[in-house]
């Protein structure tokens, strides 16, 4: 009976064997007769290496930019501060104007690797970070004004502030100075010292980046088709510059107000873009009564490449939102690959805009943006500006009478002298000179006089007749007494 209990236990053992595909019942070593080929598992497909990131902000292959954000440095632009450092390396250009009458700068660089010095470096405004926010840009300024600073701290954004990180990230230039420029137009920064300076923060520059355009081969434009080769922005009667089209560079190169090249100070190079985008955008005064404030939603534009032109239209979400661009049919704008120059342009009372072609047509562009509600019109502004100019002119008549006055009684001693000596040597031709010399100064200030006299006569002011200083009034109403 134990037999066959053992044999229907050898039976059973040998059919679960063959169920289980002839593995041990105890996971041990397989049976020769009963098991199976063992299916060899397939070889993992290698993970494909990335693509590399073109620039994002020139559309350019010329290196990976996979995880590198951007910087975008603010720069000074008041009088005194150019030639400005480190242009020729930035990928993108940006002026606008945020207050007074002179556009502010921003220059983006996709890589602070290129960036050897940039500079002079001006305070953060929040115009600029409208398009340097949705880039992942790390803003790089000396000081900020309070919109700039609520919109960062809104978004909680850490930039990089000289006004707070000093000298780990910024350096000052004491040869400029020594050559007779002001401080604050002689502190600049590097590539390194950004760095640096962002790891006191425990920030790198490792991170996503957008494209700010749709980057892409367009038509060659034919020599006859070029239709816009100079383009005059004028953002204040006292700031205007140009840019020119240069067909063997294919470039438009940048120029001042009064026709210099716009040079690299690190290079002695003028600085020229592929692109050149002008975005109208409707404008007014912020809460201040003194920032520029812009509707920065969208508006409509003109894009240059090739030297010809075309209008578009921009649009914005908000702060953060990348820019969108699209041509007049409402379809994606294509951009040419290579660096930019983007112009944010209010078109108020002051500001003006002039595109000629090739021929030196002048070309009809699209109408200037309507002004915001905070806004001043043209005819309002145009009288304040008058206004001002004929009391700025009284000042100056003033100023010019009470100088000429002074001077006029040494001239006369001169002239005196000049006569007296030449009197005694009349053949003589330096005493001669020197005669005729004193007498055009003598000429020269008494037509000042006559000048700003009736200047003033015309305002109902008798420039003889100054009021006594308040102190000696009180001083001889003291004696008085």
């Amino acid at each position: 009976m134990r037999q066959r209990i053992l044999a229907l236990g050898a039976a059973a053992a040998l059919g679960a064997s063959l169920l289980l595909g002839g593995c041990s019942l105890f996971g041990g070593a397989e049976s020769g007769s009963t098991a199976t080929a063992e299916t060899a598992a397939p070889t993992p497909e290698p993970t494909p290496a990335g693509e590399p990131v073109p620039n994002p902000l020139t559309g350019l292959a010329d290196a990976d930019y996979t995880n590198r954000r951007p910087v975008a440095v603010t720069l000074r632009t008041l009088e005194g501060a150019a030639p400005h450092w480190g242009l020729s390396a930035a990928d993108v250009v940006v002026e606008g104007v945020s207050e007074g009458t002179t556009a502010g700068m921003m220059a983006l660089y996709a890589t602070p690797d290129v960036i050897s010095k940039v500079g002079p470096v001006g305070p953060g405004r929040d115009l600029m970070l409208q398009l340097a926010l949705p880039l992942n840009a790390v803003p790089v300024h000396i000081d900020k004004n309070i919109y700039a600073k609520n919109l960062l701290n809104t978004l909680a954004y850490q930039d990089l502030d000289g006004y707070h990180i000093g000298k780990a990230a910024f350096a000052f230039d004491q040869d400029r100075q020594n050559a007779g420029y002001r401080e604050e137009n002689c502190w600049y920064t590097t590539g390194e010292m950004i760095v640096n300076g962002l790891s006191n923060y425990g920030v790198t520059l490792e991170g996503e980046n957008a494209p700010l355009f749709l980057f892409g081969e367009r038509p060659a434009v034919e020599e006859n088709a070029r239709n816009g080769t100079t383009l005059t922005i004028a953002f204040s009667p006292d700031d205007s510059e140009q840019l020119v089209y240069a067909a063997d560079t294919g470039l438009y190169a940048k120029t001042n107000a009064d026709g210099s090249p716009t040079i690299d100070a690190d290079n002695g190079q003028q600085i020229a873009f592929t692109n050149v985008f002008v975005l109208y955008a409707s404008s007014g005064i912020k809460d201040d009564g003194y920032t520029r404030q812009y509707d920065m939603t969208g508006g409509t534009g003109l894009y240059l490449t090739g030297g010809a032109w075309e209008p578009i239209h921009w649009t914005k979400e908000d702060a953060t939102g990348p820019l969108q661009l699209t041509d007049a049919a409402g379809e994606p704008l294509v951009v040419n690959p290579g660096k930019s120059f983007i112009a944010i342009w209010g078109g108020y009372y002051g500001q003006g805009l002039t595109l000629t072609g090739a021929d030196g047509a002048e070309q009809t562009l699209p109408e200037k943006p309507a002004l915001l509600e905070s806004g001043i019109s043209d005819e309002a502004a145009a009288a304040a500006q008058a206004e001002f100019d004929a009391q700025q002119r009284i000042v100056d008549a003033q100023e010019a009478y009470t100088d000429a006055m002074a001077q006029l009684p040494d001239a006369e001693t001169a002239l005196t002298d000049a006569q007296t000596a030449l009197d005694a040597d009349s053949e003589n031709a330096d005493l001669i000179a020197a005669r005729d010399a004193a007498q055009a100064k003598v000429d020269e200030l008494n037509q000042i006089i006559a000048d700003s006299t009736a200047i003033l006569a015309e305002a109902g002011i008798d420039p003889a007749a100054t009021p006594a200083p308040e102190g000696d009034a009180a001083a001889a109403e003291s004696t008085a007494e």
